[in-house]
């Protein structure tokens, strides 16, 4: 940062006769600048260095060592978090009290031997009070004392089960914009109830808030209803399998919008306004990884433990913990200090690992069972291939074909080519999701939704051939094109039977304005069908005529919803 003769001209007359008192100088003459250009000239004699580290008291030379190893500075704050305080005192209590013969902490032997000097400078997450050693001193140290690499935390043994980095975010991605495609979003971000009726065909539902995120900062959608580009989206889903996925890891790595923080369990801002700045975070991290040995299993809790016993403020302006409104949704506490650096900064962490990292395909991981957080990560080559010229790592994604049955049931290998995909899945209802397949189901309904989108018959039948190398059977060609022309001609409701022991009781129902509303269709003398939505109005109407109606049984599960 700065020269010590810089350092030194801050100083008074009175801090310079220290500083030469423990050096075992003489105070040269003269006014404070010629002091200090004296002084520096002398405390930079190499011999004269070694001797007065040799000199220091073990927890100073730590500092000091610490110091050099994070390239000659470091927050202020953490090192006052770390080492002890640094009293600010004038220049007359300071010569009553006399602080240089009893310090107060291993930063004051620094402070009062010139070692150590304080100033602002800049960071990704703003300005910061830096403790440094002088730029000179520094250059006069041995190379690996001052340059060490940054590896924070420490190396794990490859666990017994993990789960392999994620590649499926590509399909979801797919899944998402043709979902936007059939109803797009009124609400950007799109509202629980929308995220609900998708999430169950998502093989990463937690990840959908991401992923439609990341589509739109890359111009693949666009809000005001959140739907897609046609243009952009089919030049997204041409893309070859890990490319698209490399796509969405940059995407994520270099958003100024996403908010990872945002994103943390149980976490909220009381604001409403996050505070943090989400790429400065995200890169400084990006950063920490880029470091750790390639290939190796690393422990999550000691990387977590090393990033806060040496760069605790790595996302807080001028390291500090006490402006962030923060809460604890649960709990409804304030998470203001450092005493809570654990359910900020620490979750934090571990959901880059455990959500994103691992989500998009940089990040193998194992997962503690109990807690479901991560116990030990891996980076993997599509980690790496963000900073290289290499193009995106491989993986097994073969061609897979579909099968087109009889009653128009769709089955769709996950490997499918995803254009083809996105086609079927605009004019087909979504059925069922398994890790390597997708169900479909040609109904009238989702036909009559595809003719509204301008596709024809034609377009219908070649995608289906294409997707199944097989001709469509001619009878269910013939329903596609009527379903297409004229809409649904028939269909199955869901309804209820309400059956009486005595026929009168039916009689006494249909009589009374009240609760003949809610019958249907007669099924016999003892039966006449409910709709669904009527037999809760039903049982209380009837209860307010004197008779008391069993209630259906619940379902024991509900069909995941179609879109």
């Amino acid at each position: 940062m700065q020269p010590l003769v810089r350092t030194l001209q801050d100083h008074d007359l009175g801090h310079l006769r220290i500083l030469a008192e423990l050096w075992g100088l003489d105070l040269p003459s003269g006014t404070p600048p010629q002091a200090a250009r004296t002084l520096a000239a002398q405390m930079l004699d190499p011999a004269g260095l070694r001797e007065m580290l040799a000199s220091l008291p073990a927890e100073a030379r730590q500092v000091f060592d610490a110091l050099a190893a994070g390239h000659g500075r470091l927050p202020l704050a953490d090192l006052i978090r770390r080492f002890g305080s640094l009293r600010e005192l004038g220049a007359g209590r300071r010569d009553r009290e006399k602080p240089w013969r009893s310090p107060a902490s291993p930063l004051e032997v620094l402070w009062y031997r010139g070692l150590l000097a304080r100033a602002f400078g800049d960071t990704p997450t703003g300005p910061c009070e830096f403790g440094f050693i002088p730029s000179d001193i520094l250059a006069l140290m041995p190379p690996a004392a001052a340059a060490s690499p940054a590896i924070l935390g420490a190396p794990t043994l490859a666990p017994a089960a993990w789960q392999p980095a994620v590649v499926t975010a590509v399909d979801d991605a797919t899944t998402l914009l043709a979902a936007l495609r059939r109803r797009p979003a009124r609400e950007d971000p799109p509202s629980g109830a929308w995220l609900s009726a998708v999430d169950v065909h998502l093989h990463q539902p937690a990840s959908a808030p991401l992923l439609l995120s990341l589509l739109r900062q890359q111009g693949i959608v666009q809000s005001a209803p959140l739907r897609p580009i046609a243009a952009e989206t089919k030049s997204f889903l041409e893309l070859l399998r890990p490319t698209a996925l490399h796509r969405l890891f940059h995407a994520w790595v270099t958003s100024t919008t996403y908010n990872d923080l945002a994103q943390v369990p149980g976490l909220e801002s009381v604001a409403g306004k996050w505070p943090n700045d989400p790429l400065a975070s995200r890169q400084v991290v990006m950063d920490w990884l880029r470091a750790l040995p390639r290939g190796s299993w690393w422990d999550v809790e000691a990387f977590v433990a090393a990033v806060r016993e040496r760069e605790p403020g790595f996302q807080r302006p001028g390291g500090d913990f006490d402006s962030w409104y923060l809460r604890d949704r649960a709990r409804g506490a304030f998470l203001r200090g450092f005493e809570h650096w654990e359910a900020v900064e620490g979750a934090y962490l571990r959901h880059l690992i455990r959500g994103p990292l691992h989500a998009l395909g940089a990040a193998d991981i194992a997962v503690d069972t109990a807690s479901a957080g991560p116990l030990a990560f891996r980076l993997t080559e599509s980690f790496y291939a963000m900073w290289t010229e290499a193009p995106p790592s491989p993986f097994d994604d073969g061609p897979g074909k579909g099968s087109l049955q009889p009653d128009g049931t769709l089955i769709v290998p996950r490997r499918t080519d995803r254009a083809q995909r996105y086609l079927i899945a605009r004019f087909c209802s979504w059925l069922a999701l398994t890790a390597d397949t997708y169900a479909y189901r040609l109904t009238p309904r989702a036909l009559e939704s595809a003719a509204r989108q301008g596709l024809k018959a034609s377009h219908v039948l070649t995608v289906l051939e294409a997707a199944t190398s097989s001709p469509v059977p001619p009878a269910l060609g013939r329903a596609i094109e009527r379903a297409l022309h004229s809409g649904p001609e028939a269909a199955v409701q869901r309804s209820l039977v309400l059956r009486v022991e005595n026929p009168r009781l039916l009689e006494e129902l249909r009589r009374h304005r009240s609760t003949a509303r809610y019958l249907g269709e007669a099924m016999g003398p003892h039966a006449v069908a409910v709709r669904e939505r009527d037999w809760e109005a039903l049982c209380a109407a009837a209860a307010r005529l004197g008779l008391l109606v069993e209630p259906p049984p619940l379902p024991s599960s509900a069909p995941p919803s179609s879109h």
